[in-house]
């Protein structure tokens, strides 16, 4: 089940997700020596990055169990609502409990958070799949130093809210950090800007305004041909001709990301190279680190070829990546 967005609450009266938003992700510091601008926003983010949505994903959970519960899986039996909920109020507890002992005990907050990511992929694996539950994988594999993961969940979670200003934040300050830096094509960002809409809502959003958009332009329509009055046809043929711009706008999507699909490379670095074969020439000198996303062309035995975000195309090993 998709569920929108919703802004994070705590899940009991508690004052951990407090405590957690006085701690700062790696580089903060620096971060706040570009000045007063700079320490505003990086201050404003850290509790982003510390804050697991704890209501959203509780919600999601508790909307989607009757659905996942009634879903048949081949490698293991379904997880009840209860389960369900105690793997996510355990998953919380770790994330928090890691947050606050971070500075005084790293290591054992590395286990705490790497129980809390096995929880929430726990749920992910049961077939829960929305904005709150892929933000939370974000937050805790940015924790463990792992980015390439971090922006790949990140990238999911977006797929669900585009539009989360919350999100964009923390998928933004993980981005500065991946190496090396790619910008986007000329082409690229004039068609996003010109586009905004299509990039700036979900899918399941388009959906509905095609829906919605289609009735009333139709009915406004039939109306028009008993009353004959002008606004009728005016805003009809508006509300039509909207609703062929969602349906068009969903269509395009949908084609494109299955033609050409998103990915993000995940773990170690990896050289880009003009053909299949570690003997092949090097497209780019320097090594895609984990974070840096791209575009899938085509697969051919145990490689890819993919698109860089500024047109660069190359060859790299099919488990260097993973799909969003």
């Amino acid at each position: 089940m998709i569920l929108g967005w919703k802004k994070p609450g705590l899940l009991r009266g508690s004052n951990k997700t407090q405590r957690a938003a006085d701690f700062s992700p790696r580089g903060t510091a620096q971060a706040e020596a570009r000045g007063p601008s700079g320490g505003v926003f990086f201050g404003a983010l850290n509790s982003r990055l510390t804050q697991p949505c704890h209501g959203a994903a509780l919600l999601a959970l508790l909307s989607a169990a009757i659905m996942v519960s009634s879903i048949p899986r081949a490698e293991a039996e379904p997880l009840s609502p209860e389960q369900q909920i105690e793997i996510l109020r355990q998953a919380l507890d770790d994330y928090d409990d890691a947050v606050t002992i971070v500075r005084e005990d790293p290591t054992h907050a590395v286990e705490l958070y790497r129980r809390a990511a096995g929880g929430f992929h726990t749920l992910a694996d049961a077939g829960l799949r929305n904005a709150a539950l892929e933000y939370n994988l974000g937050n805790v594999h940015f924790r463990l130093g792992e980015l390439g993961r971090a922006v790949l969940h990140y990238r999911r979670a977006q797929h669900f809210d585009p539009s989360s200003e919350r999100l964009d934040a923390n998928l933004r300050y993980a981005r500065e950090r991946v190496e090396p830096v790619i910008p986007p094509s000329g082409q690229s960002r004039l068609t996003r800007r010109l586009l905004f809409w299509h990039y700036d809502t979900s899918l399941p959003r388009r959906g509905q305004a095609l829906l919605l958009l289609s009735a009333l332009g139709w009915v406004l329509l039939f109306v028009w041909l008993r009353w004959r009055r002008r606004p009728l046809l005016v805003c009809g043929l508006i509300g039509v001709a909207l609703a062929l711009a969602s349906g068009a706008s969903v269509l395009w999507q949908t084609s494109d990301e299955a033609r050409y699909p998103h990915a993000v490379i995940v773990d170690d670095k990896h050289y880009l190279r003009l053909g299949r074969g570690e003997g092949s020439d090097l497209a780019l000198k320097q090594p895609l680190g984990p974070g840096v996303e791209l575009r899938i062309l085509q697969k051919r035995g145990g490689w890819i070829e993919i698109r860089l975000s500024n047109d660069q195309t190359g060859w790299l090993p099919s488990a260097a990546s993973e799909q969003i």
